[in-house]
């Protein structure tokens, strides 16, 4: 692997999942206080949407029903899709953590 090519994989797999998981956490710490304690339950659902809403292979689908219960449906959708993510983004960071060492034996390797 060429020195490029590991700088180039070092920031795709490596900074830019860090980056986007700390932009995230400051938008979404001040929505998840609650009685001065912060809900990490609900800020590990909100910051995994964007990694988890497109990977859901199925979205439940209210049919026949009032508008409460597919709005209530709806909101399902979106903490599922944000579970899944939340799932996604811990295996991002745990990635991000191994191509560190690997990227400094790449350099010094390669």
């Amino acid at each position: 692997m060429t020195r490029s090519e590991a700088i180039k994989a070092f920031f795709f797999k490596s900074v830019l999942p860090v980056t986007m998981a700390l932009i995230l956490y400051c938008i979404f710490k001040s929505a998840c206080v609650k009685n001065g304690e912060l809900d990490y339950v609900w800020l590990w659902i909100l910051c995994g949407l964007p990694f988890g809403l497109h990977r859901m292979c199925l979205w439940i689908v209210p049919g026949g029903g009032s508008l409460g219960g597919g709005i209530a449906l709806f909101a399902l959708n979106f903490i599922i899709g944000g579970v899944i993510g939340g799932f996604v983004l811990t295996w991002r960071l745990i990635v991000a953590v191994w191509y560190v060492p690997l990227t400094v034996y790449w350099l010094i390797v390669g």
